[in-house]
Parts: structure tokens; C-alpha cells; sequence
């Protein structure tokens, strides 16, 4: 297990890349080089922390070099790729629909995988027991949620340039998620804070189911459900639905920040 300041040095590491790889992607982009920029560090990001949970998970000289394997394969073969193509990579970019549901998940799986890889080194391997328990602590952990956060918070700030109007739009459905994403009732297991941070996230899902549209609305409705199974114990949903709120709060900002960009 390692110390927490050196995991919350590591981890701020990480959340300012990742920070600084939405800026440079939504407000720098303009051909598809530059794209292909973005998505190889969030892979390669990705990737590392694919190796990282394979050494901790049984720390050996094998184990390493799987880890390592897991790095350098794909990046040499996702470099052959690019400079085979690199000529067609210079025109002016078109962000499709598929382009940015791929950029919004990958920044989603890697912070699930920030949250596998720091609950590992501080808790170490006794507490993943199984499947289920693999997929729910990694997220359900502090090193999830407030990395999460802090990157919400960040795409509100770059939100800020766009009209008052759709920048209070997407207020309406950013806040509750933000305000759950700071009260998580899974990260510390004791009564007073679960109780506590349920009450206050509900308050934030019904200002959400009141004050977002349709598509938000549903989506709010289930986090509002994942929270009931909390009181029992059973975290997975709560975590799976907040991923999946992720994925869609990142592909419906960063386009309106696409759509505004195009048309200054």
C-alpha cells in the first residue's frame, strides 16, 4: 500500500493531463493531426493504467513486463498506423457524432481506471474478491469521483464563452451531477456520511428531474433509483449510472463548445 500524499500527487497528475487534453482538444483543434494527437495520449493513458492494475494486482518481474507489453505494443502499432495515413491527417477537421461519444468514453474509462488503480495501491488486492466487487470499488472511490469532479468543473469554466443562455442550460443539468459528483455516498463507510450524502444527492436529482430536459430527465430518474440499493450495501449501480451520466455530460458540453467554436 502506498503513502496518500504520493497517491494524491500521482493522481493530480493525472487529472491535470487530463484537464489539459480537453482544453487543447476543444478550444486547439483544427485538423485531424491534432485529433490524432488527443486520442493517442488518452489510449496510451489508458493503456498505462491497464498495466499499472495488471502489476498490482501480482507485483513480479512477469507482471511487469505484461504491463509494459500492454504499453508499447499498441503504441508502436498505433504509430505505424499514423505515419502510413499521416497525409490524409492535414485537412481541416469534421467532429462526427461517433467521434465524440469515443472522446467522451475514453475520458470516462480512464478516470473509472484512475479509480481501479488507486484503490488498489491504497487498499491493496485482499479487498477485490470478486467481479462485482472489482468493478464497484474502483467506481465508488474518492479517486473517481473528485478527479471526476474537478474535470466537470473545469468544462464549466471553458462553458463559460459560450451564450448566456446555453450556458445556463447546460447549468441546469451539470449542476446536480457536479453536486453528486462532490457528495458521493459510497467513498466512506460509515452511517452519518452515507445517510448524510444520500439526502443531500437526492436534493440534487430532483432539482435535476425538474430543471433538465427530457433526455436528462430519464437519466437523473435512474441515478435516483441506483441510490436506493446504497442503504443495502450494494454500491455497483450507483457507480455504473454515475459513468454513464459522464459519458453523456462530456458529449453534450464539449459539442456545444465544438458548435460555438465553428462558428467564431
Amino acid at each position: 500500500m502506498e503513502s496518500l500524499s504520493l497517491l494524491i500527487f500521482f493522481a493530480s497528475i493525472m487529472v491535470t493531463a487530463i484537464a489539459g487534453i480537453i482544453y487543447y482538444t476543444e478550444m486547439k483543434t483544427r485538423t485531424y493531426v491534432q485529433l490524432f494527437f488527443s486520442f493517442f495520449v488518452l489510449i496510451m493513458m489508458y493503456l498505462m493504467l491497464v498495466g499499472a492494475i495488471v502489476y498490482l494486482y501480482s507485483p513480479s518481474t512477469f507482471s511487469l513486463g505484461i504491463a509494459v507489453a500492454i504499453n508499447m505494443i499498441p503504441m508502436i502499432i498505433i504509430l505505424a498506423l499514423f505515419f502510413s495515413i499521416a497525409e490524409n491527417l492535414s485537412r481541416q477537421i469534421i467532429l462526427t457524432r461517433k467521434i465524440n461519444i469515443a472522446f467522451s468514453l475514453l475520458l470516462v474509462l480512464n478516470e473509472a481506471l484512475m479509480g481501479g488503480v488507486f484503490s488498489l495501491a491504497q487498499l491493496g488486492i485482499s479487498v477485490f474478491k470478486n467481479v462485482v466487487v472489482d468493478i464497484s470499488i474502483p467506481l465508488n472511490s474518492v479517486w473517481f469521483f473528485y478527479p471526476m469532479m474537478i474535470e466537470m468543473l473545469f468544462t464549466i469554466i471553458l462553458s463559460s464563452t459560450l451564450s448566456k443562455d446555453t450556458f445556463y442550460n447546460l447549468i441546469y443539468f451539470a449542476f446536480p451531477a457536479i453536486g453528486v459528483a462532490a457528495f458521493p455516498p459510497t467513498i466512506l463507510n460509515f452511517n452519518l456520511w452515507i445517510f448524510s450524502a444520500l439526502g443531500i444527492d437526492m436534493i440534487f436529482v430532483i432539482y435535476g428531474i425538474l430543471k433538465a430536459n427530457k433526455e436528462w430527465k430519464i437519466l437523473y430518474s435512474l441515478l435516483m433509483i441506483s441510490l436506493i440499493p446504497i442503504i443495502f450495501n450494494f454500491y455497483i449501480f450507483f457507480g455504473i449510472m454515475m459513468s454513464v451520466i459522464m459519458v453523456f455530460y462530456y458529449y453534450t458540453i464539449l459539442s456545444e463548445l465544438r458548435v460555438k467554436r465553428a462558428h467564431t
